[in-house]
C-alpha cells in the first residue's frame, strides 16, 4: 500500500530505470515525469483507439497522444464496428482520420497505416492522407484498401506518385500498397532506400511495374501477390540487395529476377518458368504448382533453381510420367532437405514409385519428407512397377539420412519406394513412416475405418523392418 515509481539517473551511462519505493522515500514521480522519448516508446505500442482515450486522463494529458510517431488506423476498430449505417459509420471513420491529422500537423510521423475498403466518393480523402505522410517525412506507408467482396471490381485508387518529391521519396522505407492503381510519372526516379515493398491486388502494367523495381536499389522484402500481370514479372537489372521474393496467386507468364543474394523464395501458382540465373545460393523456396507434371516441375528446378539447399515442392493436381530418369544435364547439387507434399489422383497410383526421379536429380540430400494425400484407392493398392525394373542407382543417396513420410496407405509404389531409398542409403540413421494423413483434407475427404491405420501400420512394419541395418532408428505412427 502507498508505493510509487520513482525514476532515477544513472549519472555515467545516462540510462534510466524505474523502482519502488513508499510514501516515506523519494519524491512522488508522475507518469507525465517520464522524457519523452520513453512516452513516445511507451504510447507507440498502443492502438490509436487506445492511444486517443489518454487525453482524457487529465488537462495536461489532453494531448500527449501526439508524440506518438506511428499512426495505425482501421476501420472497424475506429468506427467501433458499426455496420447498421454503412454511410455514417464511414463517415465517422474520415472524421476520427483527419481530426487525428489536424493534431499531429507540425509534427514528423514514422508509420501511417490505414486500412479501409475503398469507396471511389473517398478519392479526395485519402490523397489529403497521402499528402500528408508527404509533408510529415513518413518513413513507411501502408494503405490496404481492399473490400470483403472485391471478386469483379475494376475499380482501383490511382495511387498519386505524383505527390512525391525527391526529399520524400528518399525517406521512404517500407510501402505496402493494397488494392490501388499505379502507373509511373514520366520522370519517376525509383524508390533508392525502399527496403521492402508489399502489393496485393494491384493493377499495373508489366513495363510500369519493372521500371519501379529497377529502381529499388536497396530493396530487401518483395511480396507480390494477386496482382495479374498477364505478362512477364521480369527484372534484368540487378537488385543486390533483395533477400525474399513472394509471388503468390499472380497470373503471369514468366518469374525472372537478378537478384544474387535472394535467400527466401515463396510461389504459388501456374506452372511457369522462374529464372533466377545470378542467384548464388538461395537457403529456402517453398514452390506450390497449380496443375503440372512432377518430371516437368523437376526439370525446370535443375535448370532454373539449381542452387536450392531446402526445398518445399507441392503441385495440385499432381500428374506423373511413367519414367525412371529424364535424362537430366544439371544437379540440384547444394540440395540438403526436400519436402514433397504429394496429392496422388486415382490414375496416377500406379505411377508413384516414378516419384525417385527426384532423388536422382538431386544426390546430396540428407533429409527427405514425403507428406502422401490422395483418393481412397491408394489404400493397399497393388498396382505399378517393382523397384528392381530401376536402374541401379549407385550411391547417389549417400548423403540420405532422415526419411520421414506420412500418409501411409500400404499401397505398392509406396512401399516400393521406401524400400527403393533404404536400399541404397548407407548413411540413413531414421526412418519414420506415419499411418495418418496430415495434407489437407479438403480435395480428399478421408472416412476411411480405423483399422485401416492399424493394418497399413502393420505393414510397413512387417516390409520395411526386416531389411534395415541396427543403426537405423525406425518408428511407424
Amino acid at each position: 500500500m502507498g508505493d510509487f515509481l520513482i525514476m532515477s539517473k544513472e549519472t555515467t551511462s545516462n540510462r534510466y530505470y524505474v523502482k519502488a519505493s513508499n510514501k516515506k522515500g523519494r519524491r512522488n514521480v508522475k507518469l507525465e515525469d517520464l522524457p519523452e522519448d520513453v512516452l513516445r516508446t511507451i504510447l507507440s505500442k498502443l492502438p490509436v483507439k487506445e492511444v486517443l482515450k489518454t487525453s482524457a486522463l487529465s488537462s495536461q494529458w489532453r494531448y500527449m497522444w501526439t508524440i506518438c510517431p506511428k499512426l495505425s488506423f482501421n476501420s472497424v476498430g475506429a468506427c467501433g464496428g458499426d455496420r447498421r449505417d454503412e454511410k455514417r459509420s464511414e463517415q465517422n471513420f474520415v472524421d476520427n482520420v483527419n481530426l487525428v491529422l489536424q493534431k499531429y500537423r507540425g509534427k514528423e510521423v514514422e508509420n501511417l497505416e490505414v486500412r479501409f475498403a475503398f469507396d471511389g466518393m473517398l478519392v479526395d480523402h485519402l490523397t489529403y492522407w497521402i499528402s500528408y505522410a508527404v509533408s510529415s517525412r513518413t518513413k513507411n506507408i501502408a494503405f490496404d484498401l481492399a473490400p470483403i467482396r472485391w471478386g469483379g471490381r475494376d475499380d482501383r485508387y490511382i495511387f498519386p506518385l505524383e505527390l512525391f518529391d525527391s526529399e520524400s521519396i528518399s525517406r521512404l522505407q517500407c510501402i505496402q500498397l493494397s488494392f490501388v492503381s499505379l502507373k509511373l510519372p514520366t520522370h519517376f526516379r525509383g524508390f533508392q532506400n525502399l527496403r521492402k515493398l508489399d502489393l496485393n491486388l494491384l493493377h499495373v502494367t508489366r513495363k510500369d511495374l519493372e521500371n519501379m523495381l529497377s529502381n529499388c536499389d536497396r530493396l530487401e522484402w518483395l511480396s507480390i501477390v494477386r496482382c495479374h500481370l498477364n505478362d512477364e514479372l521480369r527484372v534484368e537489372s540487378p537488385l543486390s540487395h533483395l533477400m525474399y521474393l513472394r509471388v503468390v496467386n499472380c497470373i503471369v507468364t514468366k518469374v525472372q529476377f537478378h537478384a544474387t543474394r535472394l535467400s527466401t523464395f515463396e510461389y504459388k501458382g501456374r506452372f511457369v518458368p522462374i529464372i533466377f540465373p545470378h542467384c548464388l545460393k538461395m537457403e529456402t523456396a517453398n514452390i506450390f504448382f497449380f496443375k503440372a507434371v512432377f518430371q516437368h516441375a523437376l526439370g525446370a528446378l535443375l535448370n532454373d533453381i539449381p542452387s536450392i539447399q531446402n526445398l518445399t515442392l507441392q503441385i495440385l493436381p499432381l500428374q506423373i510420367e511413367a519414367q525412371w530418369d529424364l535424362g537430366y544435364q544439371h544437379k540440384l547439387s547444394q540440395l540438403r532437405n526436400v519436402q514433397l507434399l504429394v496429392h496422388i489422383f486415382e490414375e496416377y497410383v500406379d505411377n508413384v514409385l516414378y516419384l525417385v526421379s527426384f532423388l536422382k536429380a538431386a544426390p546430396f540430400i540428407e533429409k527427405l519428407e514425403v507428406h502422401f494425400g490422395g483418393c481412397q484407392e491408394l489404400w493397399f493398392a497393388s498396382r505399378g512397377p517393382a523397384r528392381h525394373q530401376l536402374p541401379h542407382p549407385g550411391r547417389e543417396y549417400s548423403h540420405l539420412k532422415d526419411i520421414h513420410v506420412t500418409g501411409y496407405k500400404g499401397a505398392r509404389g509406396q512401399l516400393e519406394l521406401l524400400l527403393h531409398m533404404v536400399e541404397h542409403a548407407p548413411a540413413l540413421e531414421a526412418l519414420t513412416v506415419h499411418t495418418t494423413q496430415l495434407l489437407p483434407e479438403a480435395c480428399f475427404p478421408d472416412s476411411t475405418a480405423p483399422s485401416f491405420f492399424d493394418d497399413a501400420g502393420r505393414h510397413a512394419r512387417d516390409h520395411l523392418g526386416q531389411g534395415l541395418s541396427p543403426k537405423v532408428k525406425f518408428c511407424v505412427v
